[in-house]
């Protein structure tokens, strides 16, 4: 049985590989397992972790579909991820998902919500990153960049749009042990629904359809210890939260991120490449 699938283009070059690996916390890390480029010969994943690696097939196994030279596919039942890769620099990801039983979460519970009882219903990436030594995420907040960094792990971790009150942002449920890093929020919001990190001499940036579901969140050193002795490997991860409201079973819900791993120029070229991805893709962030 085939696990894993290179596919390059451009100026870059991947492997997608499913959950058999056996990583630093077991056989469950698929998605991107590699990313590197011409320009930079070095994973910017965790060797033994993956990028782009959806929660919704992260423990129930998955399986490899090459549909074509330049894209492969991870599915599970009633999910699909798809990888596409495009010159000189992106991959396309897409995740389709049709509940069948109710995954909502209740208020008082960490466990799936019977009909009507639920807030909202979680769908989590994560990035495991490799040592960068920026550990940084960077986007626009209140029309500026904004630079963070929790302080530590499951500290102002998730981050929000800048468009929701507060009072309309997700409730978490009550749990006798330590709840997920992610449901710490910060005190900052997100303008719009990109963020980009820097690993070495690279940019890595994605950006999302759905704003008003995205959700950031990431972590100081969820990846562990780097192999530069002192350095840790961040996570820069991200979700999108289905308000109750808007949930439906037996109803496809399609994710979309772009991802480009390319030469750092700039701020202001990170914004050039943004616009012209939003326009390119037919991304609607209004809704």
């Amino acid at each position: 049985m085939l696990h894993c699938q290179m596919i390059q283009a451009g100026e870059i070059q991947a492997i997608v590989g499913d959950g058999s690996r056996d990583g630093m916390g077991g056989p469950h890390y698929c998605g991107l397992w590699s990313l590197t480029s011409k320009h930079y010969p070095f994973n910017a994943f965790g060797n033994s972790f993956a990028g782009l690696l959806p929660g919704e097939i992260r423990s129930g196994g998955s399986h490899l579909e090459i549909v074509d030279e330049n894209e492969v596919a991870l599915t599970a039942k009633d999910v699909r991820a798809v990888y596409r890769i495009k010159p000189p620099y992106c991959i396309d990801h897409e995740l389709t998902v049709t509940d069948r039983q109710d995954r909502r979460l209740k208020t008082n519970t960490n466990r799936p919500c019977g009909p009507g009882e639920g807030e909202f219903r979680e769908s989590s990436w994560c990035c495991y990153m490799n040592g960068p030594e920026d550990r940084r995420i960077h986007f626009i907040s209140n029309g500026q960049w904004a630079r963070h960094l929790p302080p530590k792990h499951g500290q102002a971790a998730r981050i929000a749009p800048t468009s929701i009150p507060d009072d309309q942002l997700e409730r978490f449920p009550k749990v006798k042990t330590n709840p997920p890093f992610y449901w710490s929020w910060a005190d900052i919001r997100f303008d719009q629904p990109f963020y980009y990190g820097r690993v070495g001499p690279m940019v890595m940036l994605l950006i999302f359809d759905c704003p008003q579901w995205l959700r950031m969140f990431s972590s100081p050193d969820g990846g562990g210890p780097a192999l530069q002795p002192g350095n840790w490997c961040p996570a820069w991860d991200f979700l999108w939260a289905i308000p109750s409201s808007q949930y439906k079973l037996n109803v496809p819900y399609r994710f979309r991120v772009r991802l480009l791993y390319k030469l750092f120029d700039s701020d202001d070229d990170v914004l050039d490449e943004v616009r012209r991805s939003v326009d390119e893709l037919g991304f609607n962030w209004d809704r």
